[in-house]
């Protein structure tokens, strides 16, 4: 699957861009699609990712102005079906699925944290960020407040990511993964943990009540699978490790850590002396017991 949006201005003779993996919406140019002739837009304001080869989604990324889908603010991360109309202050973006004629049907691989091959097993750092209470203030804030909060914390959460040269895999729901191929350190992911928990101990929810997250990390191999034409997607992650760390995310809650690792990804540190050792957890939807750490208190 391809895709393209068709852009309408009030300013402009209408234009189609491709869509690739990730295309970015702004006022300035650095970003793929620039509406630079729109001062009404913020300078990062939203974001297009591909999913799985298949399917794209739209995040806002705290605009000041939103994001709208089909008429529909855009709060959490939205599904974009052939034929939605997105609206980014006075511009108007039709998302249409390209001509398969049109397409380059030659494949890549390349990743940005590394080459890898689709359908090989690589070994990787993982990492899910979860937002606590979610739920629950979803229901209390306004949507307008909500989306910008939400979007504000995923554009700063996925910028710390690639500053340590990971790559985000997908944004769900409040969650983010990222993982880290090509012989990942996994001191620097860990660091990046306690940033992501520095960076959210920043801010509050518009009522001013704490805005908390949750880190979790594993090691383990997946497999990436095809991420279609040249140079358009980078490669999904897939596999059991991937699920395993979700569930690990799943059980810092109960662990009352805003940190966790698994032992994979601990016995991969330079120092897991300090790490505080929970034991053998037991996780949901998985056979065998998995042996917990979180950060010293």
């Amino acid at each position: 699957m391809g895709a393209k949006l068709y852009i309408q201005t009030k300013t402009t003779e209408p234009f189609e861009v491709r869509v690739g993996n990730t295309a970015t919406i702004g006022r300035t140019r650095e970003n793929t699609i620039s509406l630079h002739f729109s001062q009404l837009v913020s300078r990062q304001h939203a974001l297009i990712r591909c999913l799985n080869a298949q399917q794209y989604q739209i995040i806002d990324l705290g605009s000041r102005n939103g994001t709208y889908v089909n008429d529909q603010r855009v709060v959490m991360p939205v599904i974009l079906e052939p034929g939605a109309v997105i609206r980014i202050a006075d511009n108007t973006l039709t998302f249409l699925e390209d001509d398969p004629e049109e397409e380059d049907v030659s494949v890549t691989v390349a990743a940005t944290s590394g080459s890898t091959d689709t359908g090989i097993v690589h070994p990787v750092a993982l990492l899910v960020c979860d937002i606590r209470g979610f739920s629950t203030m979803s229901e209390r804030v306004p949507p307008g407040d909500l989306a910008q909060l939400l979007g504000k914390w995923f554009r700063e959460a996925a910028n710390a990511v690639q500053t340590t040269q990971g790559t985000i895999d997908k944004f769900i729901g409040d969650a983010l993964l990222a993982y880290w191929a090509a012989a990942p350190d996994c001191d620097t992911v860990l660091g990046l943990a306690r940033r992501l928990v520095e960076l959210a101990a920043e801010r509050t929810w518009p009522e001013g009540e704490t805005f908390c997250i949750a880190v979790a990390l594993h090691y383990g191999p997946v497999t990436f699978s095809d991420m279609g034409l040249a140079g358009g997607r980078d490669a999904t992650i897939i596999g059991d490790a991937v699920n395993t760390v979700f569930r690990l995310e799943a059980v810092s809650k109960d662990l009352q850590q805003a940190v966790v690792l698994s032992e994979a990804f601990a016995e991969r540190l330079k120092d897991a002396a300090t790490l505080t050792d929970f034991g053998e957890q037991n996780l949901k939807g998985k056979t065998q017991m998995v042996r917990v750490f979180g950060l010293p208190d």
